[in-house]
């Protein structure tokens, strides 16, 4: 199926919530993509904002700011929270059944990229980088790629944190591929079997900073193959 949404959403073309506990930019979502299956963009929490108790599948990259994650037991909320300090670095999944709620605990707010899966699908956020010169093989992702389907039936989402960002992609019928460069705090989106790659170019003086997210799509095991889903995960990783 060809995509007839954006693949490339703008910091300021995004959809700006605000709530009580701070606020959420969507940038790709039903409204920019029209892919009501995710939304990603910047999640901030006010200081000593509290957002939850909340369920669905999540996943967020912390980059500014201290907080708390609380994960209480699938399917309610009795009994004490499992409490997880946030701070820079931070990544955390919780799986669809799971209630948490992610407080700030910093005089500043807490800050990071969030991915929200509205369909029954394990999701991620995780950092990565290109040093000049690097990057990535034009591919696509779908059904046909490995003998394990579901491995490859990935959509994936990407936000870039530090220029410079350059990808390439193709147009809704996957013809004709064209490079584009990325502007911080903008959002790309890469759908199932559409043609695509992010790289540093040669000429460039530094290493780039991206969020990579999305989201295994494929009928069956919601794992892909690759590994279990535990009722949540989190790590940390120095940037």
């Amino acid at each position: 199926m060809n995509y007839t949404g954006k693949i490339i959403v703008r910091n300021s073309e995004g959809i700006r919530v605000d709530h009580d506990w701070g606020g959420f930019n969507k940038l790709l979502c039903d409204d920019t993509t029209n892919d009501s299956n995710f939304t990603f963009g910047e999640m901030r929490y006010n200081p000593g904002g509290l957002r939850g108790p909340v369920q669905g599948h999540e996943a967020f990259h912390c980059l500014r700011g201290r907080g708390v994650l609380r994960v209480f037991c699938a399917g309610g909320i009795e009994g004490d929270p499992i409490s997880i300090p946030l701070n820079p670095g931070s990544e955390f999944y919780v799986r669809g059944d799971v209630p948490r709620t992610i407080e700030s605990s910093s005089d500043d707010p807490l800050f990071g990229i969030a991915f929200l899966c509205h369909v029954d699908r394990p999701c991620h956020t995780h950092a990565f980088s290109h040093r000049p010169g690097e990057g990535n093989f034009l591919h696509y992702h779908g059904v046909d790629k490995w003998v394990e389907p579901l491995r490859q039936e990935f959509v994936e989402a990407m936000y870039l944190i530090e220029r410079p960002g350059f990808i390439a992609t193709a147009d809704p019928h996957n013809t004709v591929v064209k490079d584009y460069e990325i502007d911080e705090g903008s959002a790309v989106y890469h759908p199932l079997n559409t043609l695509h790659r992010q790289y540093n170019p040669e000429t460039s003086e530094q290493a780039n900073f991206w969020i990579h997210a999305g989201y295994y799509a494929g009928s069956g095991r919601p794992t892909a193959g690759v590994f279990e889903v535990p009722e949540f995960a989190i790590w940390r990783k120095d940037r």
